[in-house]
C-alpha cells in the first residue's frame, strides 16, 4: 500500500438538505465533531438523515487517503439513536478499540475512527445562529449553545418547561458556567421574547448606586441625580429582568426588593407613588443561598420568593463532551470577529482541553483559544499556544470567591495606571512606525516586530490602527 494521502479540507455534507422525519429530543440535532490533520468541523445531522463517508467524489464526507475505501461507512440518524454502518470496507471502521461488525450503536461521547478521520458523537448542538429581533434579542436559541450531555438535556428540557410561565426562577452555578446564557434561553423561547431583555450584575455595581439603578429614580432625588432615570425594572416591562449575582445584594437593597416581588410595583428614588410592572424575574448566583441564609448574608424570605424553581448549570468539568464543541464554535466566532482566516484546532490541542478542569469554566475556555489564537502564526492551534493551567488566566477555586467580589481600591497605586497607558501608547507608536516603514504591508510589518500577522490584526484592532489610515 502506498503512502497514505492527505485528508481532503474540504468537507462536504448534505446534510442541510437531509428530510427530517422524527423529532429529536428538544428539536435538536446530534451534532459530529469531524477531525482531520487538517481541520475540524462540526456538523448536525437531522433525523432521518445520514451522512457517507469514502473516498469517492459522491459521499458527503470524501476522505482522499488510501487507507478509507470508495465507499467506507454512513452515519444514519435513525429513531433509536445514532447509528455507525460499516460499508464492508477494507479497512474497517472502530469505535474506540473495537472493529465494528456491520453496525452500531453511537452514544454520546463516543469516537468513530476510519484511517485518518475521527468523528466525535456529541448529544446535541444548538450552535446554529437563530434570526434576531427587533429589540436585538435572539428569536429563538441563543448563538453557541452546546448541548451534548444528558445533564444538560435535562436542563435544556425544564428550560422549554419553565419558558412559557412568568414564575420567577433561581440559575445556579459556577462562576463562567453560562448562567446568563441560560437565562437568554428562557427568555428568547418564551412568550415574552418580542420583549427586552435586561441584564444587571448587582456585583458590578458600587452599593451607592445599587437602589438607584435597579428602580430608578427622580431628578434631586440624590445629589448628582440632574434628571430623571429608569431603573433596570421599568426598563425590563413587557420582558425579562436577569439579577445576576443577587447574593451580592446588600441587606437593605434585599428587602426592597422582596417587597418589589410581592407586591409587582417599583417605586422610584425620590418619586411618591408606584409604578406597576410587567416583567419576569430571573436571578443567579454562584453562592450556595441556603448557606449564605444561615449565615444571615441574604434573606430567607427573599430566598423562598426566588427560589421556587432552581435550575443549577452543571460545571463545565462535568460537560466533557462539549469542551470540543465549544472550543470550535469560539475559535470560529473569535477569527471571523478579528477578520482572520479559518482557524484550525488540532485533536491533540482537542485533548489536552479536555484534560484541564476548568475552574473558570466556559469564561476561561474562551479566554484560552482567544490568548491560543494570537500565538497561532499559521491557524493552526497546538497545545503550546494553550495558556498553562496555572497561569494568570486560570480562575480562583469555585469555594474563592471571584475577584469581582472584592471591593476594588478607590485609589489605584501610584503610578500604576500611568505605566500601563505608557507601555500600550509606546507599543501602538510602534506599530504604526513598522506599517509606515512596510507601507500597510501587514505581513511585513509583523516580521519586523518579530511577531505573528495574527498577533499583529489583534493589537491593531485593540489600538484602533486602521491599516489606510493616516501614520504619517
Amino acid at each position: 500500500m502506498g503512502p497514505p494521502r492527505s485528508v481532503s479540507a474540504d468537507l462536504t455534507t448534505a446534510v442541510g438538505a437531509a428530510q427530517e422525519v422524527a423529532p429529536s429530543p428538544l428539536g435538536l440535532h446530534p451534532a459530529l465533531v469531524v477531525r482531520t490533520p487538517e481541520a475540524t468541523r462540526v456538523l448536525d445531522l437531522a433525523a432521518g438523515s445520514a451522512l457517507s463517508i469514502g473516498r469517492a467524489d459522491d459521499n458527503d464526507i470524501v476522505v482522499d487517503d488510501t487507507r478509507i475505501s470508495r465507499k467506507h461507512a454512513r452515519i444514519e440518524h435513525r429513531e433509536d439513536g445514532v447509528w455507525l454502518v460499516d460499508l464492508g470496507s477494507r479497512n474497517g471502521s472502530h469505535v474506540g478499540s473495537r472493529r465494528v461488525d456491520g453496525q452500531e450503536a453511537l452514544r454520546p461521547g463516543d469516537v468513530a475512527r476510519m484511517g485518518p478521520l475521527e468523528i466525535l458523537v456529541a448529544g446535541a448542538s444548538r450552535s446554529e445562529r437563530a434570526p434576531t429581533s427587533a429589540s436585538g434579542v435572539p428569536g429563538g436559541t441563543q448563538p453557541g449553545v452546546i448541548i451534548a450531555e444528558p445533564s444538560m438535556v435535562e436542563l435544556f428540557r425544564t428550560i422549554r418547561r419553565l419558558a412559557s410561565l412568568d414564575t420567577t426562577v433561581l440559575i445556579t452555578g459556577e462562576t463562567g458556567s453560562g448562567k446568563e446564557v441560560v437565562a437568554q434561553e428562557l427568555h428568547s423561547i418564551g412568550h415574552r421574547a418580542k420583549g427586552p431583555f435586561v441584564s444587571v450584575n448587582a456585583a458590578a455595581v458600587p452599593e451607592t448606586l445599587l437602589e438607584a439603578t435597579l428602580f430608578g429614580h427622580e431628578r434631586g432625588a440624590f445629589t448628582g441625580a440632574d434628571k430623571k432615570r429608569p431603573g433596570v425594572f421599568q426598563r425590563a416591562h413587557g420582558g425579562t429582568l436577569f439579577l445576576d449575582e443577587i447574593a451580592e445584594m446588600p441587606p437593605t437593597v434585599q428587602a426592597k426588593l422582596l417587597r418589589v416581588l410581592e407586591t409587582r410595583k417599583v417605586q422610584p428614588l425620590g418619586a411618591s407613588e408606584e409604578i406597576e410592572l410587567d416583567v419576569r424575574i430571573i436571578a443567579a448566583t454562584h453562592r450556595d443561598l441556603r448557606a449564605e441564609v444561615r449565615a444571615g448574608r441574604f434573606r430567607e424570605d427573599l430566598l423562598f420568593r426566588i427560589g421556587a424553581f432552581i435550575l443549577a448549570v452543571p460545571p463545565l468539568r462535568e460537560r466533557p463532551a462539549e469542551i470540543a464543541l465549544l472550543a470550535s464554535e469560539f475559535a470560529s466566532r473569535l477569527a471571523s470577529k478579528h477578520g482572520l482566516e479559518r482557524v484550525t484546532i488540532l485533536p491533540a490541542t482537542f485533548d489536552a482541553l479536555r484534560s484541564r478542569a476548568w475552574p473558570g469554566n466556559v469564561r476561561e475556555l474562551k479566554n484560552a483559544i482567544e490568548h491560543a489564537m494570537v500565538l497561532a502564526e499559521d491557524g493552526v492551534i497546538r497545545p503550546e499556544h494553550l495558556p498553562s493551567a496555572e497561569g494568570p488566566l486560570s480562575m480562583p477555586p469555585p469555594s474563592m470567591p471571584p475577584s469581582s467580589m472584592q471591593a476594588p481600591p478607590s485609589v489605584p497605586p501610584p503610578g500604576a495606571v500611568g505605566f500601563r497607558d505608557q507601555m500600550a501608547e509606546a507599543e501602538r507608536r510602534a506599530i504604526e512606525a513598522a506599517l509606515r516603514d512596510n507601507a500597510g504591508n501587514q505581513s511585513a510589518t509583523a516580521r519586523q516586530l518579530g511577531i505573528s500577522r495574527r498577533a499583529l490584526l489583534y493589537k491593531m484592532e485593540r489600538y484602533g490602527i486602521k491599516v489606510r489610515r493616516e501614520l504619517g
